[in-house]
């Protein structure tokens, strides 16, 4: 008989989760399940800041300033093309569908989701003034800026930082095994979180805004399972099937967390150790990609912006559609890796087409649903961009990742 692995375990508990959330309260899924799943993810959130120092440092030190300059414009370039795809599959779905029109608005509560700070101020807040207070606080775009240069300080060191060099390495590999370890924990976490969802919002949630969440989810089917794929496929000679087979537990840990950066220790070491995309490459991407690579999240932005137009009767012309599409896609690259963030900084789209910010209350209830699938879309991006990487680096991946190789 067949040994059950971790995923099967993950796809048990998932399908138990739902069965029995079901039959849940409110009362009791929030009291006796989310503290379970609360447990999970704030296990896989320890990981994060010192498996990120630890990875990038590393990885940074062990590459030239050449190669980290390509490494970063790829990997920038490719975010930008795929998150601007995923904006107009968003949109084209969203206008030929017309979901929203007829929607009831009467009575919605007020909504004040926070303004985006200027772009100097996103740029200043990269640079820590205290890195320990970073590390403290999460900030990872500061952590990143500070392990880069700490990385790039290494290399230039040459020989009498090498003992340094290899103390951070050891750290990365006992990180490795920490995310091992608290892997163990998965099944039971999943199970407590989709019993929390279902218990909490109930299913038949779903129903009243069934098209908003059915044009969602074609879209990142979509994006996934087209645009991923081609990427894969002419950019990065990768089997894209064998390819999302074999990282399949990072989305579905997404899927589950709502949480880009919470999955960012399962990611690394799926990618790394069953495509055979370098530490080197993975531990510069991967993180990067976790802060600013959020294509589920700008198609997500793109639907919603035109369901709330249709819900206030709001005619949307060509240049306020480009306008949502440029907002949507700088919104979704400033969007945090944490569950809901993505709701947040919808109201700067909002905001740049005059559509009332109130509409984003008929999102609340659902926008768990949502978010489920759009951080899975970010995930299997920051992978799909981490193998056409290695690719263009030139690194052999493992056998049966490359179009015409057999898997061993």
């Amino acid at each position: 008989m067949r040994r059950i692995g971790l995923f099967g375990w993950i796809l048990i508990a998932f399908a138990v989760g739902i069965i029995v959330g079901v039959f849940l309260t409110p009362e009791i899924a929030g009291t006796w399940f989310k503290p379970f799943g609360d447990v999970f993810v704030r296990l896989l959130k320890m990981l994060i800041i010192p498996l990120v120092i630890a990875t990038l440092i590393v990885g940074v030190a062990s590459i030239s300033p050449a190669k980290f300059g390509r490494l970063f414009g790829k990997a920038v370039f490719l975010y930008y093309i795929t998150a601007a795809i995923a904006v107009f599959i968003g949109l084209a779905l969203a206008l030929t569908t017309g979901i929203g029109t007829g929607m009831p608005v009467e009575g919605l509560v007020a909504v004040e989701p926070k303004a985006p700070p200027p772009i100097s101020q996103v740029l200043l807040g990269m640079i820590p003034t205290n890195f320990v207070g970073s590390m403290a606080q999460g900030a990872i775009l500061p952590i990143i800026f500070f392990s880069v240069l700490f990385g790039i300080a290494i290399s230039m060191a040459g020989k009498v930082c090498e003992p340094l060099l290899n103390i951070i390495d050891g750290v990365a590999n006992a990180m490795y095994k920490v995310v091992r370890i608290v892997l163990y924990y998965a099944p039971i976490g999943v199970f407590a979180l989709i019993g929390w969802t279902v218990g909490t919002h109930g299913l038949s949630i779903l129903a009243p805004f069934g098209a908003l969440i059915a044009v969602c989810y074609v879209g990142y089917i979509l994006h996934v399972g087209v645009v991923y794929t081609l990427f894969a496929r002419f950019l990065g000679k990768i089997n894209p099937w064998t390819w999302l087979v074999r990282v399949k537990e990072a989305p579905m840990f997404a899927f589950v967390t709502c949480s880009s950066g919470a999955t960012l220790p399962v990611n690394m070491r799926v990618v790394e150790e069953n495509t055979g995309v370098s530490k080197e490459v993975s531990g510069f991407v991967l993180p990067v990609g976790a802060t600013v690579n959020m294509d589920g999240t700008a198609l997500y932005q793109g639907v919603c912006a035109v369901f709330l137009a249709n819900a206030f009767g709001i005619p949307l012309g060509g240049g306020q559609i480009g306008l949502i599409a440029l907002t949507a896609i700088l919104a979704s690259i400033g969007t945090a890796g944490v569950p809901g963030a993505g709701l947040i900084m919808l109201g700067v789209v909002l905001g740049a087409v005059g559509i009332p910010l109130e509409g984003i209350a008929l999102i609340l209830g659902i926008d768990r649903i949502l978010d489920m699938g759009r951080t899975a879309v970010n995930i299997t991006g920051d992978g799909i961009v981490a193998g056409i990487i290695a690719h263009w680096e030139g690194e052999k991946l493992l056998p049966g990742i490359k179009v015409g190789t057999a898997a061993a």
